[in-house]
């Protein structure tokens, strides 16, 4: 402990001197960096000696922070207990002792000083706050640090220390990371200990009106607890009447400039308190108070903001003309705040940013808090603030410079048969079938799939070496082309072969042309061989050429469908021509004297012509 005293009394600063305090305070050393007990050893003499420095300062008279004398002269007085403090940083920050143990000499000063010191004390927090909030010493006594501020709120009067519970506050927000989820109100509790009382029985001597005074500060128990609203109806009836009734009020009795100008809240700020009296005697003066009026109004918009923002699930949204009372009555309350002096417009869209702000804290707050810090990129420092010019090169870029200068080593590299080579289907395809396994777990942006020089290459390699799996990427996309042996089971089965309508329409029109095909021989067929077939039947029938083109005609219509009038009347003209080609033929053969193997006797002429 006296190797401490005199090292705080000691000039310059505190790496010139502090790492050797500790080798000869502890002796012998076991390691390069204290152990457990050499730590405990450690803390529990700082302890001690700033015990013994508060108790003396006490003693003194003198406040905790600036106890002692100046140590270097010609600069600004440094008290004891700042110098111990700055010594435990350094070797807390260094990692010669644990990082937790200045925060634990924090704890210990904040509990021994009274409220007065605590605010110097918290001072020089505050000017460490950088050196505190580093990874290695944040790890170690974050908690600390959150008992140590939460102590000291708590012994802090919520309306008389309004600036210092307000630093505390600011303090810990940009100590802990946003994300800190000690700091969150997830499932949104409201303070309803915060209780406003007011006189419930009309006093003697007042002219006001005690029911209009009653009505207004009953409205703080709604702005206390929000959701009592939603779950009660015959509630919110209550609270919109006297809503109204305040409102009406305001509106009736305008504020001047002059009545704004007259109460200037920046000119009472260390007088300023959170809470407003409630005696029914300051009525008349606050109503022509126009931060009073604010502050009602303000709670009112905060009020609509809470019933407005959907909830987890749909009990509590609220219902449609609850939605109209909330629309109407926030228009007439934006209205007031630009009515009121001074700067009315300005203050409405300052309150309208900062409940923005608040909206998206609270979606935040609902969706789980999920992270959404990023780690900086590091951007490399250019020496001396000279920027490196790009080099050139001869012959365009790095690469093709190098290969230039291996010509001469390998002079047969451009003609050797092994430099191009074709990777074989599966071998390439293989990336691919590995992101398609769902037990894999590749996540959908990393598949191969979308790189477009991969998938290119891939289709040429398939149109050369697999047609077969080529033909599937007009059906499946570009994960059809991977080679079924490739993919998993399960996965197999989305692309095995299958008939496809294409299969079905080529084997329909196979089977139409082959009919037709059928169709057109037997109509094609010779009219002699259709003749022979008749006279074998009936050897001793006789047949005229117009009854063999009849014949044909009848064979014809048989084969095919029922004939519509416009076929008919082409067949008529057909039959007309054979007539008048029969009717030579016949007058030829009866010159000759033999028709078909008999007389021309036999033959009929007039049913001919």
């Amino acid at each position: 402990m006296d190797l401490f005293r005199q090292a705080i009394l000691r000039p310059g600063p505190p790496e010139d001197f502090a790492l050797l305090t500790v080798q000869e305070a502890i002796k012998p050393q076991k390691q390069t960096k204290l152990v457990q007990d050499e730590n405990q050893l450690l803390e529990n003499i700082l302890r001690s000696l700033l015990q013994e420095l508060v108790a003396a300062a006490v003693q003194s008279g003198q406040k905790v922070m600036t106890y002692g004398v100046s140590i270097v002269e010609g600069e600004s007085s440094q008290g004891q207990i700042p110098r111990l403090l700055d010594i435990v940083l350094y070797l807390c920050e260094k990692e010669h002792v644990e990082g937790g143990m200045i925060f634990q000499l924090l704890e210990d000063l904040t509990e021994m000083s009274t409220m007065r010191n605590c605010e110097d004390v918290f001072g020089y927090i505050e000017s460490k706050q950088d050196i505190l909030g580093k990874p290695e010493l944040f790890a170690r006594g974050k908690l600390v640090m959150l008992r140590t501020c939460n102590q000291l709120l708590r012994r802090l009067s919520k309306a008389n220390d309004v600036v210092f519970c307000g630093r505390i506050i600011m303090f810990l927000a940009h100590f802990f990371p946003l994300s800190e989820r000690s700091a969150v109100n997830i499932k949104g509790v409201f303070n309803t200990s915060n209780e406003t009382k007011y006189e419930t029985q009309v006093p003697e001597g007042i002219s006001i009106d005690f029911n209009f005074y009653r009505t207004l500060w009953s409205l703080q128990e709604y702005f206390c607890n929000p959701p009592s609203l939603t779950n009660a109806p015959g509630k919110w009836h209550k609270f919109t009447s006297s809503l109204t009734v305040v409102l009406n009020t305001f509106e009736a009795q305008p504020l001047s400039d002059e009545e704004g100008n007259a109460h200037n809240l920046e000119d009472d700020a260390a007088t300023f308190n959170i809470k407003y009296l409630t005696s029914s005697k300051l009525m008349g003066l606050e109503l022509k108070d126009p931060s009073f009026r604010r502050h009602v109004l303000v709670q009112c918009l905060i009020l609509f903001d809470y019933l407005k923002a959907p909830g987890k699930s749909e009990k509590e949204l609220p219902s449609e003309a609850m939605e109209e009372e909330i629309k109407t009555s926030e228009e007439r309350v934006k209205k007031l705040l630009e009515m009121t002096p001074p700067k009315g417009i300005d203050f409405l869209h300052s309150i309208e940013h900062i409940l923005e702000r608040e909206r998206n804290w609270v979606w935040w707050k609902r969706d789980g808090c999920p992270p959404f810090e990023k780690q900086p990129v590091e951007k490399k420092l250019v020496q001396d603030g000279i920027k490196k010019r790009r080099p050139r090169w001869r012959l365009g870029n790095k690469e093709l410079s190098q290969l230039w200068r291996w010509s001469d080593q390998y002079p047969n590299a451009l003609t050797d048969t092994q430099r191009v080579c074709t990777p074989a289907i599966t071998d390439y395809w293989k990336p691919l079938a590995d992101d398609m396994d769902e037990s894999a777990g590749i996540e959908a942006e990393y598949h191969h799939k979308n790189n477009r020089v991969y998938c290119w290459k891939g289709l040429r390699f398939s149109a050369r070496q697999d047609l077969e799996g080529f033909s599937r990427f007009t059906e499946h996309g570009i994960e059809g082309v991977v080679p079924l042996e490739l993919l998993p089971t399960e996965v197999r089965t989305r692309y095995q072969a299958k008939p496809s309508e294409r299969t079905k329409r080529t084997k329909k029109e196979e089977t139409k042309n082959s009919a037709q095909q059928a169709e057109e021989n037997q109509i094609a067929t010779p009219p002699s061989e259709i003749d022979n077939e008749v006279g074998r039947a009936d050897p001793e029938a006789s047949v005229a050429p117009m009854d063999t083109d009849a014949r044909i005609a009848t064979v014809n219509i048989s084969q095919e469908e029922t004939p519509t009038p416009e076929d008919n009347q082409k067949q008529s003209s057909d039959t007309d021509g054979a007539q008048e080609a029969g009717q030579t033929e016949a007058g030829t053969e009866a010159e000759t004297g033999m028709i078909d193997g008999e007389t021309d006797a036999e033959v009929d002429l007039d049913t001919v012509g």
